[in-house]
């Protein structure tokens, strides 16, 4: 209740201020104004309906994908144009007052001027847009490889580990898309596949069919799953049970022993929503001392609490790399770690930016990624 009340006010807020910067001064058209409140307001609130109608299956799979995607797409483009309002009203006032001070004013230029305002709120909102379309491109690009090739003297045979991190698979998703995505894994030649959490954002009975399209990861020594906070919100027992089922055994509080390359990896419950079920002794207790031990969890604010004398390396997601830019800069705050390769305590953290999206479709500045993670010999 108190996120939801924060989302509330902080929506009411910023579709004032829009639409008061928009429409809020001269003469400007009754339908106008009624057809540009419509597009704030239900691009601010819009993700509310999205959010009821999932819950309670309010409309059919089609008819919710697209509903979804056009309130999610209005959210991004009201947000986007929230931003570039804001940062030109900063940078018009003080290019005005500078102009001011060295006696250089001029009417053509003055912030008050409701002509020129028009003029740059219609190029406000067509940037907004074309911003908002190149996002939803590169939402919808294959992700990047990133490569990590780290070495050490517990490990006895190198091993290639595909990391695939935040999916969000929902009921609107192809089987197609997934089915390609594991094409585009098996091709990258992996030992071992892990799902570093938030694979699934639905109902375990939505999805169910798109985790089986997983089956067909081909790795010689297994797939692995631990849960992420989605699959805290979607009842994380049935999800185990149905990662388990599909061949892809979600972690929990255990881990599995690769002894042709004497590493052992290791997996815990989501560090933000179940910190308090974590057992870290338990996690390892089937591991030996002198094992390259690997830590699959989801947030990866979970490193600050580890021992190099424990684990060796962790592989978490969650961030998104901020998706949005400029939400990299909030995302960072809150979890330290943004994305790639970190050395924390001694241990090598690996932040993937995860495959698909929360929310809007969209990604600026944080293109999606799939790791490679290559642990050799020294």
């Amino acid at each position: 209740m108190p996120f939801l009340l924060i989302y509330l006010v902080i929506a009411a807020a910023c579709s004032a201020i829009t639409i008061k910067n928009l429409i809020g001064y001269g003469e400007v058209r009754r339908s106008c104004k009624i057809a540009v409140s419509i597009v704030v307001v239900l691009g601010w609130f819009g993700s509310l309906p999205v959010y009821w109608i999932k819950k309670y299956n309010l409309l059919n799979d089609t008819v919710y994908g697209v509903v979804s995607s056009v309130l999610y797409f209005m959210l991004a483009f009201v947000f986007v144009l929230f931003v570039l309002i804001m940062l030109r009203d900063i940078l018009w006032f003080v290019f005005f007052q500078i102009l001011k001070l060295t006696g250089h004013t001029s009417w053509s230029l003055d912030p008050n001027n409701e002509e020129v305002l028009s003029r740059a709120n219609i190029v406000g909102a067509i940037l907004a847009l074309l911003i908002c379309f190149y996002a939803s491109y590169q939402g919808s690009k294959l992700p990047v490889v990133a490569e990590l090739n780290v070495s050490s003297d517990k490990i006895t045979s190198n091993l290639k580990i595909v990391q695939i991190s935040d999916l969000h698979l929902e009921r609107n998703v192809s089987r197609d898309k997934v089915k390609n995505l594991v094409d585009f894994v098996n091709s990258l030649n992996p030992d071992v596949v892990v799902l570093t959490g938030d694979i699934i954002n639905d109902e375990m009975a939505k999805v169910s069919p798109l985790l089986y399209e997983m089956r067909a990861f081909s790795a010689p020594y297994g797939a692995y799953s631990v849960m992420g906070d989605n699959e805290f919100d979607n009842n994380v027992y049935d999800a185990k049970k149905a990662f388990d089922e599909n061949g892809i055994p979600m972690l929990f509080n255990g881990g599995k022993d690769i002894k042709v390359a004497n590493i052992f990896i290791a997996g815990v419950p989501d560090y933000s929503t179940m910190s308090e079920r974590i057992n870290l002794w338990r996690t390892i207790y089937k591991s030996k001392k002198e094992n390259y031990r690997v830590l699959l969890s989801h947030s990866p604010l979970i490193i600050d609490a580890l021992s190099k004398d424990v684990f060796d390396m962790v592989l978490s997601g969650h961030t998104h790399g901020g998706q949005f830019y400029p939400f990299h800069w909030i995302v960072e705050k809150m979890n330290s770690y943004l994305a790639g390769h970190y050395i924390v305590n001694g241990i090598d953290l690996f932040v993937s930016r995860g495959v698909g999206a929360w929310g809007p479709k969209m990604r600026l500045g944080a293109p999606a990624d799939i790791a490679v993670i290559n642990l050799r010999t020294k």
